[in-house]
This record gives C-alpha cells, sequence and structure tokens, in this order.
C-alpha cells in the first residue's frame, strides 16, 4: 500500500482531536520545560536560572531592550489575526522538520554547557520551525513564516547591535557638524564626538559653546533594534509587496541615523540657549545626569523615524495602505474545534518524535558536568618594576575604581616612564570566577568621559618571531582648567586579553567567543586578564612630525612596551593548568 493511502480512509474526528492534543500538548509540555522549568544559566544573576526568566530579568534590567517583552504578543496577535487563513490549511507535517528541530536542541545544549542564552534564544526559534514544519507542514510554514521571523526581535542580541550600531554614531556626529556648519553654527567633530568650533575673534575655545558626545547610553542609535521591529511590523501590515516590505525595512538604519541628527541638532542649538546644564545636563564625576530637555529630544528619534515610515509606505504603495490593512481583520466565521488532520497516526508519531527528542536532549542536559572549575590565571599580577629603560612603581587603585569592579575582580596598576620623559600606565585586571567579569574599555572609557576616535586592531611583535593581536584606541578627553579654559587631553590606549593557556584575544567578544567554545570543545573555563598600556599625548597645534605624528609615535612606543611587558606577566609557572579550590 503507498505511504499516503490513509489519505484515502474517511477522517474520523476523534482520531483528529487525539493528534491535535497530543501535539499541543507535547508542544507546550517541551517548551515549559526546556524553556521555563529547567535552570538553563546564571546570566549575570550569579546563579542559574530558565531561559526566559533570565530573558525577562535580563531586558527589564536594560531599558533600550525592553521592547523584547512586547514582541511575544504582537506574535501571538499576528498569529490570532491569521486564524482565518490557517484553519483551511491541513496538517501534512513534512519529516523535513526533523533537521531544523535537531540543531534547535544541539544548540540548547551547547548554551546548557557554555552557561550563555544566546544559543538558546537560537534554539527557541529553530525548535518552532522544526514543530511547524514537521507537525503542520510546508503550508504551514509559509503562513506562519512572517511571525515566526517577527519572534526573533524578542531576543536582545548585544553584540549584533554594538556592532551595527558603533560605525554609526562618528558618522552621524560628522553629519550633524556639516549641517549645522551649514546653518550657520560652525562645528567640528572627531570621532563621536561634536563641538561649537573655535572663535579667535570671540575668544572661545573649541567646544565652549556645546560639546556633545554620540555615546552608547544615550544614543538613539541604539534604539535600532526597536525601529527595525516596528518597521517590519508596519511594512507586514500596510505593504502587499515583498520588495516593498524589505526596503521599508532596510530604510529603519538611515531614519535612525537621521532622527539622531534631530536630536543632536536639538541639543546643539538647546545648548546655544538655554546653557549646557538645561539642554544636556550636568556630569557629577563619571556620571552624566540627563535633563528633561535631553529626554525630550530623545523622542526626536522616534518621531522622524516613524514619520519617514509612514511616508515611505505612501510613496510605496499610496492609497493602497487602507485596503492592504483591511485584509488582515480577523474572520467571523466560526472556528473548528481542531484542525483537519488528514494523517492523524503520522501526525501523532511526529508528535511523539518531537516528546522524544526533547527527552532525550533534556536526558543530555542532565547529564552534563556544568561544574565550574576555573583554570588558575595566564598572569603574574606583580607587575616589573623595570621594563626595557622605563622605570616604573604600583599606582593605587582609588576606592570607586574597586567598587566598579565584580566581585573577585582584582586590578593592578603601574606607572611607568623613561629617560626622554614617556610617560606609560599599564594595568592588568584579572577576572573573577565569574564568566564576563571584566568590562569593555568601549565602555568603560566613554563613562569616564573620554571620546573614542578611532578602534582597529593592531599586531605586537615579540621576540623569536612570535606576536599576538591587540586592539588599538584613539581617545581623548576635554577638561576645564583653572582659568576656565577647555583643555584637550588625548592618548593612545592598548589592550588585549590573556587566558589561561597562553590564549590571547584582541577584542572583548573575541575572548568572550574563545570563552563558550573553549568551555564546550575543551573543557576549558579561562581565568582571563585584560592588559591596558596607556600614553598620554599633549594636544598640540605645533607643526613637523612632533604635531603630525604624536599619537602615531605613541602607539609605536605602545607596542614596543607591550612587546617587552608580555614575558614578564606570562610567568611560566602560572602556566600549568589546575582547578582553583
Amino acid at each position: 500500500m503507498p505511504a499516503d493511502s490513509s489519505s484515502l480512509v474517511p477522517h474520523n474526528p476523534n482520531s483528529g482531536a487525539l493528534a491535535w492534543r497530543v501535539s499541543a500538548a507535547v508542544l507546550g509540555l517541551s517548551l515549559i520545560v526546556l524553556f521555563l522549568a529547567w535552570p538553563y544559566q546564571e546570566w549575570e544573576f550569579g546563579y542559574r536560572m530558565s531561559v526566559l526568566g533570565g530573558w525577562y530579568k535580563w531586558v527589564t534590567k536594560y531599558p533600550d531592550w525592553m521592547f523584547c517583552l512586547f514582541v511575544p504578543a504582537i506574535t501571538g496577535g499576528v498569529v490570532w489575526l491569521r486564524q482565518g487563513e490557517l484553519r483551511g490549511i491541513p496538517w501534512q507535517g513534512d519529516w523535513l522538520g526533523v533537521l531544523p528541530l535537531v540543531l534547535g536542541l544541539f544548540l540548547y545544549w551547547l548554551g546548557f554547557k557554555a552557561n550563555t542564552g544566546y544559543p538558546a534564544f537560537l534554539a527557541i526559534q529553530f525548535l518552532l520551525a522544526g514543530f511547524i514544519l514537521l507537525i503542520g507542514g510546508r503550508k504551514w510554514m509559509r503562513a506562519l513564516f512572517f511571525p515566526w521571523l517577527f519572534l526573533f526581535f524578542a531576543w536582545p542580541m548585544q553584540p549584533l547591535e554594538d556592532s551595527m550600531a558603533s560605525p554609526l554614531r562618528p558618522r552621524t556626529a560628522a553629519m550633524t557638524a556639516t549641517l549645522l556648519t551649514l546653518l550657520g553654527t560652525p562645528a567640528e567633530n572627531e570621532g563621536s564626538a561634536l563641538q561649537s568650533a573655535p572663535d579667535a575673534a570671540e575668544g572661545l575655545d573649541r567646544g565652549a559653546v556645546f560639546s556633545l558626545d554620540v555615546d552608547a547610553k544615550c544614543s538613539g542609535i541604539n534604539s535600532l533594534f526597536a525601529l527595525m521591529m516596528i518597521a517590519a511590523l508596519l511594512g507586514y501590515f500596510a505593504l502587499r509587496s515583498v520588495r516593498s516590505r524589505l526596503m521599508l525595512f532596510i530604510a529603519a538604519v538611515p531614519l535612525a541615523v537621521a532622527g539622531n541628527i534631530i536630536r543632536l541638532l536639538l541639543l546643539a542649538f538647546g545648548s546655544i540657549w538655554f546653557g549646557s546644564d538645561i539642554a544636556v545636563g550636568k556630569r557629577i564625576g563619571d556620571h552624566q545626569e540627563m535633563s528633561l530637555y535631553h529626554t525630550i529630544a530623545g523622542f526626536a528619534v522616534f518621531g522622524v523615524a516613524l514619520a519617514g515610515m509612514f511616508a515611505l509606505c505612501w510613496v510605496f504603495e499610496g492609497r493602497e495602505m487602507t485596503k492592504n490593512l483591511s485584509l488582515h481583520h480577523q474572520s467571523k466565521s466560526p472556528l473548528a474545534a481542531w484542525p483537519v488532520i488528514p494523517l492523524p497516526r503520522r501526525t501523532l508519531a511526529q508528535a511523539i518524535l518531537i516528546l522524544v527528542l526533547a527527552a532525550t536532549t533534556f536526558g543530555i542536559c542532565a547529564a552534563t558536568d556544568t561544574s565550574y572549575l576555573v583554570a588558575r590565571a595566564g598572569v603574574s599580577l606583580h607587575m616589573p618594576l623595570q621594563v626595557d629603560g622605563y622605570q616604573g612603581r604600583e599606582i593605587e587603585v582609588q576606592a570607586r575604581e574597586k567598587k566598579a569592579l565584580d566581585e573577585g575582580v582584582k586590578l593592578v596598576r603601574f606607572g611607568y616612564l623613561n629617560e626622554k620623559n614617556r610617560k606609560v600606565i599599564a594595568s592588568v585586571i584579572l577576572s573573577g570566577h565569574l564568566k564576563r567579569s571584566l568590562h569593555r574599555p568601549e565602555v568603560c572609557l566613554p563613562g569616564q568621559g573620554w571620546t573614542i576616535v578611532e578602534t582597529r586592531p593592531v599586531n605586537v611583535p615579540m621576540a623569536e618571531g612570535q606576536s599576538f593581536d591587540a586592539t588599538y584606541l584613539r581617545i581623548f578627553i576635554d577638561q576645564i582648567d583653572e582659568d576656565g579654559h577647555r583643555v584637550r587631553q588625548r592618548g593612545v590606549n592598548l589592550y588585549w586579553y590573556v587566558g589561561s593557556d597562553d590564549t590571547t584575544c584582541a577584542s572583548h567578544y573575541e575572548h568572550v567567543a574563545q570563552t563558550y567554545l573553549h568551555a564546550i570543545f575543551r573543557n576549558l573555563n579561562h581565568r582571563w586578564a585584560m592588559v591596558s598600556i596607556f600614553i598620554p599625548v599633549e594636544d598640540t597645534d605645533v607643526p613637523g612630525p612632533e604635531g603630525l605624528f604624536a599619537e602615531f609615535n605613541a602607539l609605536e612606543d605602545a607596542r614596543a612596551f607591550a612587546s617587552q611587558l608580555m614575558p614578564f606577566l606570562t610567568n611560566p609557572a602560572k602556566r600549568e593548568l589546575g582547578a582553583v579550590e
């Protein structure tokens, strides 16, 4: 008998009801056990929580990601609006759904082993895709493709946003400076810093009228994912053409930039009209207090972006928008008790397979050793008093710096000086016993008032042909001197990470990736250390090599110093791996 000959058998409502109930129970049980009940990872809270429990606590902690809370409800609403269409699609499961199902369960185990939630977010997506395809079939997958894809916005992908938003900030500052100059308010930018231009005739220093920074915390660019979510939802409801929807979704990026330019213009002119304290807010120590005007100006990002989105919708399909919106109304016809299931026995077998795979994954996770034994540190905290002609002494770490460190993190800092009066500040920060207890310099430095002008990888050569990669940051900070003049202090910062087995990483996310990969595949839990070399550079307008190449020379000195310091830190006695008691 052909494999699908059972479709010729008259449909048995009782069998269909049983298959529907079993499938719904399997999906609900699998999601509850794997993602709501099982203690999955420690997140940032020091104890293991479930995937959805940790997700909720994380997104409510960071305001920029709170929009994620609404995504599951919006996704459910989109599915509910399509009940009329879905009711007419029979359940004709495709065994191809086993592939995303197995991939999702494998990702779930990877995240559990590595103690990180990002693989679990992907696991939810693949598990849902596998369930829809395996139970419902390809027609169901096509019908639910948009809500399934839209659910991705529920998961806070911080590394992805950083990689998208960081390059946009200096470009936004540059475009705003150009626009301000065209409007008759001379301005200049360096990196993400936007400042009023100096005016010798009026006796005004650079930044005397206004000084802004498109930093990560208050940048409208950080709302990029929320705007992309709104663009996707608006395009789905208001547009019919796939091309128009895609163009609107892509347009969310330049619209976010345009909104942030308007925000910066409001802050710049507000500083001119009302003063910096009212327009921007007061800086108290390392903390920037945001004024009411600053908060209101932040809504300009969404105002401009939303206006641009609706304008683009009108350009793309004009008056058809009203008709498009009416296509998504809920059908008023009575709903069936359960969907049409031509092959209930096969559907039951597919549902049971899902249950078996989920139970197997649960058993594997339960048997997985997740005891967190951290390897010994790969560096020594005893820094030398002399490094290649530099004489050094220890600099006492301030109390506020110690307070900002996570539990168990250790910091040692030395200042060095050579006969040419070159100053070097070397710091070693040793992580605690928890993963990701080291903060990113790209976040810490702006929090202390520094502006990052340039970021790029550099190679540091060592003896015997060896070398390692580091990250170079060109930075500056503006301060007011005793005479009330704005003084700029520049600096060159070189940093890199050293793992427990002499592994080195140039950047924060690279060391995070190595942490998880080595924990999964090598059962090695690094105790990372971050080494930082800082060289101050005088801000000078003197022509010639001393003025033009001051930062270049400082970078070369930092590379040479790092090359000589590294052997002192990676003491062979510390390289032997072993668990910390």
